[in-house]
C-alpha cells in the first residue's frame, strides 16, 4: 500500500520513527504511529524522502487508552477469544520452536511456548498472538527468518 494512500485514509501519522538503513536489503525504513487507532505501520522506501510503501502492520490495544476496530477478512479483532480464532484455521500443525520446520511447506502453524498462530511462511505471514486466551496482537506483511 503506498504512503500516500495511508495518509488519504487515515491521516498524518501521531508519530514517525527515524529512517534506518538496512542493508540486508537496501532500503530505508521507518515506522509510522497512530495511537488512536492501535496501529503501526512499518514503511520502507528506497530513500529518506522518496515515496514509502507499507511493508508491515501491527493492531494492537497494549495503550489502555485506545481500543483498535480492525478486524481481519475471517473475523479476527484484538480480544477475540483464542478457541474461535483456533476453530477458523482447523488444520493446524503445532510446532515446538526448539525443533527446525521452516523446510517444510504449510499453509498454517501455531507455535509454542510462544502462543502465536503463524499463517503463511517465514518471509511473508499474518502473525496472531495470544494472551490470556485472546488476540493480543495481528501483525501481517513481510518478516525474515
Amino acid at each position: 500500500i503506498p504512503g500516500q494512500t495511508v495518509i488519504d485514509s487515515l491521516g498524518i501519522p501521531d508519530l514517525e520513527g527515524e529512517f534506518l538503513y538496512w542493508e540486508s536489503d537496501g532500503n530505508y525504513h521507518n515506522s509510522w504511529h497512530y495511537f488512536s487507532l492501535g496501529l503501526t505501520l512499518w514503511m520502507v522506501s528506497d530513500s529518506i524522502g522518496s515515496p514509502s510503501e507499507v511493508e508491515y502492520i501491527k493492531i494492537t490495544d497494549d495503550d489502555s487508552l485506545t481500543t483498535t476496530t480492525f478486524v481481519t477478512t475471517k473475523g479476527i479483532r484484538i480480544g477475540t477469544p483464542k478457541k474461535q480464532v483456533l476453530d477458523l484455521y482447523e488444520a493446524l500443525q503445532v510446532l515446538d520452536l526448539n525443533e527446525a520446520h521452516w523446510d517444510k511447506p504449510y499453509d498454517v502453524r501455531f507455535i509454542v511456548p510462544l502462543d502465536r498462530l503463524w499463517i503463511g511462511d517465514p518471509y511473508e505471514a499474518t502473525i496472531i498472538e495470544f494472551y490470556e486466551d485472546k488476540v493480543f496482537t495481528i501483525e501481517m506483511g513481510y518478516f525474515s527468518e
